[in-house]
């Protein structure tokens, strides 16, 4: 029977692992967003309730969800409207690729409610043009991981092609944010400062690093994805944007982290963690304490890579 309501759960995501700028996604296994979409007559509503509901934008054109409603109704000739209520559990602003999970929750739920039967790719695709609400650009690293799951590769952005890899069981993920205002545009005014020309050695070392990672997913290494975490190129032109940038990493690395980097345009980092070297909740508290020398408060936990959005109910 056809279907008149959906509620899907999305992963939040981490895009970059450092030197894969716009091309590495990893998905998280908490926190998640859930959003139910319901078929109405006409028209696209908005509610969000959760982390920042209040400032949160129910303005279709503006929301991430909403773009990738427009573009879907009117790409598959859909007659027909839909409600959205999306419960934010992922801060939003902090790198965590809130937008992306409305996205792809939006991709995925739409996509079962009328039957449209798209592929991983085409998802992507769609949920890709919601950053541009909130990023200005279509990347798909963080949409692509949170529809897929576990480790992406976006190797081709026309065509599209992305490249899914099992994350190693002994990996886990600590992440730490600081609590401070998010500028406006904040994702916009990070790409802003990415360097317009790199030099060949920068190159060189990211290209290696890059592919050592992905060589970690294939051959399930954690320490090898952990120490290949090294960023010549983006990440050193915006550590001015996250306050305590180095004491967090130091503290990780202190206390037992493979690898550390910013989590997409922060100012959220992440720490990769062999469980079975090091204690990932004494990486989180150590992280936490980074950021509190800086003088802000933070929030601090550990997760492991997750799944990709996910049907949870239905009617």
């Amino acid at each position: 029977m056809p279907l008149s309501q959906v509620t899907v759960k999305a992963p939040a995501t981490t895009a970059n692992l450092g030197p894969g700028f716009d091309v590495f996604g990893l998905a998280l296994q908490e926190p998640t967003d859930q959003a139910t979409l319901t078929l109405i007559p006409e028209g696209i509503k908005i509610a969000v309730s959760g982390l920042s509901a209040a400032t949160s934008t129910t303005i279709p054109e503006k929301s991430p969800a909403g773009v990738v409603a427009i573009h879907m109704l009117r790409e598959f000739s859909l007659k027909a409207g839909v409600n959205m209520e999306i419960e934010r559990r992922i801060s939003p602003s902090v790198g965590l690729g809130s937008s992306a999970a409305s996205a792809a929750a939006v991709a995925y739920g739409l996509n079962r409610l009328f039957s449209l039967k798209l592929d991983n790719r085409e998802l992507i695709r769609l949920a890709a043009k919601g950053e541009v609400a909130s990023a200005g650009v279509e990347h798909a690293d963080n949409v692509s991981a949170a529809v897929c799951g576990d480790f992406v590769i976006v190797k081709s952005y026309r065509p599209l092609e992305v490249v899914i890899l099992k994350s190693p069981p002994n990996m886990e993920v600590c992440v730490a944010f600081p609590h401070m205002a998010a500028p406006v545009n904040k994702t916009e005014k990070a790409r802003s400062v990415v360097p317009k020309t790199v030099s060949t050695a920068k190159l060189v070392r990211n290209v290696g690093n890059a592919a050592a990672i992905a060589s970690g997913f294939a051959t399930g290494d954690v320490d090898l994805i952990g120490t290949s975490m090294l960023d010549a190129v983006v990440e050193p032109a915006r550590a001015f944007l996250v306050p305590g940038y180095h004491q967090v990493r130091e503290n990780a690395l202190r206390v037992g982290a493979c690898g550390v980097a910013v989590s997409g345009a922060g100012p959220a980092m992440i720490a990769i963690v062999n469980k079975t070297k090091a204690d990932a909740l004494k990486v989180a508290d150590a992280m936490k304490e980074g950021f509190e020398s800086a003088g802000f408060s933070a929030t601090a936990f550990a997760t492991r890579p997750g799944k990709g959005a996910c049907l949870m109910e239905t009617e």
